[in-house]
């Protein structure tokens, strides 16, 4: 292991100890949707932001949302066995239109 990996290690560790999960961790999240949160919430809600554990996600419509919060404890289930990692503890789900790259 080269003084750069050890480095790299250490400052994830670090990042994670402030609330700021390792960038491949949000990666992942983001990329694996679909497959990590299941039905109904790949399909009717997106990961909008991730910050101290709290994932914001953004529901397709207030009645959508509604129901998403009901299941909130299975997705955080879902997310972090998934991902292998503790990375959300809390979501927040918000009523807000799919955003596109860069905006």
């Amino acid at each position: 292991m080269s003084d750069l990996e050890k480095i790299g290690e250490g400052l994830d560790a670090l990042l994670r100890q402030m609330g700021i999960p390792a960038q491949g961790d949000v990666e992942r999240l983001v990329d694996e949707w679909a497959s990590l949160a299941g039905e109904p919430w790949s399909t009717r809600a997106h990961p909008a932001g991730l910050r101290g554990g709290e994932l914001t996600v953004d529901a397709d419509d207030a009645a959508v949302a509604t129901v998403l919060k009901y299941r909130v404890a299975e997705l955080i289930e879902r997310l972090n066995i998934g991902l292998g990692v503790d990375l959300v503890s809390t979501v927040k789900v918000r009523v807000g239109p799919r955003r596109k790259n860069g905006g």
